[in-house]
């Protein structure tokens, strides 16, 4: 009689503690939402836009919403991550109080094709790219990256290039937008980017 008031003690409190993590449980939102849950402990998923020191603002392509969470020094522009932590007010907006934060895919795993990112630059312009193609034509501080059938083309700026006319290479670089000369391009100049051969 005494194991069978144990066991059901014992029952009792795993179902318990289960219900109290289900209920501890954030509620993934959109960035757009951070003004209904206040206070509220939630999770948000985005890609990385802008970072300041320990702000980040991310997006979901739709709209945008800001971080807080101090080490974030591997984290950068185009990563997509995620954090939980809660939501509370800074400078008269919104933003999330995070906690914890993980990267859920990093800006350069995926290659590109330069039509792709020319055709659809409004999702990453200013941000990381990793984007394929051929050498076009070379001078000393930039090149021009282009399709395979030449339809597309746009400069890349990187110093030390050892490559030639025709080769085909991935540029992992930042990608802008130049109003006063209505063009893109993309900026070979951190540590983590680069230009190399495609195999």
């Amino acid at each position: 009689m005494r194991k069978i008031l144990l066991f059901s003690i014992a029952l009792l409190g795993i179902i318990c503690l289960y219900f109290i993590s289900f209920l501890d449980k954030p509620v993934e939102i959109n960035p757009d939402e951070f003004y209904k849950y206040n206070g509220e402990k939630v999770k948000v998923r985005g890609i990385v836009k802008n970072k300041i020191g320990s702000l980040l603002e991310i997006t979901n392509y739709e709209v945008r919403g800001k971080i807080f969470y101090e080490k974030n020094d591997e984290i950068n522009y185009g990563d997509e991550i995620e954090a939980v932590g809660r939501i509370g007010e800074y400078g008269g907006e919104f933003i999330l109080y995070a906690n914890s934060l993980k990267i859920c895919k990093k800006w350069d795993e995926d290659t590109i094709s330069l039509p792709y990112l020319l055709e659809n630059y409004e999702k990453y312009l200013n941000s990381n790219v990793n984007v394929t193609g051929y050498i076009y034509s070379t001078t000393k501080s930039y090149f021009y990256l282009t399709d395979d059938l030449i339809e597309y083309k746009i400069k890349v700026y990187c110093d030390n290039l050892s490559l030639s006319k025709d080769d085909k290479v991935f540029v992992k670089g930042f990608f802008y937008y130049d109003a006063s000369q209505a063009s893109f391009f993309i900026k070979v100049n951190q540590p983590y980017h680069e230009v190399g051969k495609y195999e």
